[in-house]
């Protein structure tokens, strides 16, 4: 199995940049297959609501792309909030505490296991470029309790009160585009290590997450209009159809910019304007 498919299967269950991108990294912008530097990428997201850049969790280079893309943002005068899909919504008050300085590292650390599996050190970097800049941050995530009821037994397994602890506006309906993306991508590998049941589950709560995190971006810029979300994500809620498809089936649309680092699936073509923005590929020194 790979790494991506093993990802998927967890679900269920310098401050001054050079006008170039750096060295080992190229940028593509997708509507016309043109190479372009980061300060011309930053120059459209100036002008989007959200900026959302993809990660794999674990890869240091996609989380150096997304310090790249706030410190390039920061150095632009540009006004930013950093949402966060590694932190649930429910631990907001422990993130401000430690974004305005009153809770230690050692302290939050301890908090960030208890949000995330991943390990601290991946996102140190852009939690303490967000301390040290007084920049906003969201926990954008749902409780974890509810993500994996809905992955193991669906959405309908939710009770009343369950549903009310979302966020005002969350749905789960599976006629989305995200849903049939999905079942294109990954319906095959599912097929090998479960049934089409569970399949629907990990959608159901794929799409939760997908429109929970996207509430949540909306209130927060309900309450500061002049600000750009900067939005960190894995891959598969950062796509076109994800999040922001979310957004405008929530209200009206918000514009959006997709920055996408390059994987498997987005080689030789694969990636489309419909789907991605900018795919920045990371070649070897």
């Amino acid at each position: 199995m790979s790494k991506l498919a093993a990802c998927l299967l967890f679900i269920i269950v310098s401050l001054v940049l050079p006008a170039a991108a750096p060295a080992g990294e190229n940028i593509t912008r997708l509507s016309d297959g043109k190479q372009v530097a980061m300060r011309q990428v930053v120059a459209q997201a100036e002008k989007a609501d959200l900026v959302l850049v993809g990660e794999v969790h674990d890869n240091k280079a996609h989380h150096a792309l997304q310090l790249e893309v706030l410190r390039a943002m920061k150095k632009e005068g540009i006004p930013i909030a950093i949402g966060i899909e590694a932190m649930q919504s429910d631990s907001q008050g422990n993130l401000d505490a430690f974004i305005a300085g009153k809770m230690s590292e050692e302290r939050f650390k301890q908090v960030f296991a208890q949000n995330w599996s991943y390990d601290w050190g991946l996102y140190r970097d852009i939690f303490v470029f967000a301390k040290e800049n007084g920049i906003p941050m969201i926990a954008l995530n749902l409780p974890k309790e509810l993500v994996v009821k809905v992955s193991r037994r669906g959405y309908a397994a939710l009770t009343d009160e369950e549903k009310k602890s979302l966020p005002q506006g969350t749905m789960c309906d599976l006629n989305n585009p995200h849903t049939e993306f999905l079942k294109k991508s990954f319906g095959e590998v599912f097929k090998h290590v479960t049934n089409g049941r569970v399949f629907e589950y990990f959608c159901e709560a794929q799409t939760l997450r997908n429109s929970g995190m996207a509430t949540n971006i909306r209130a927060y810029l309900k309450k500061a209009p002049k600000t750009k979300v900067v939005a960190f994500t894995g891959i598969w809620h950062a796509v076109k159809n994800a999040i922001p498809e979310q957004l405008s089936r929530n209200g009206s649309p918000l514009a959006s910019l997709v920055i996408m680092p390059e994987i498997n699936e987005f080689k030789g073509g694969e990636a489309s304007p419909e789907v991605i923005d900018y795919l920045v590929s990371f070649t070897s020194p």
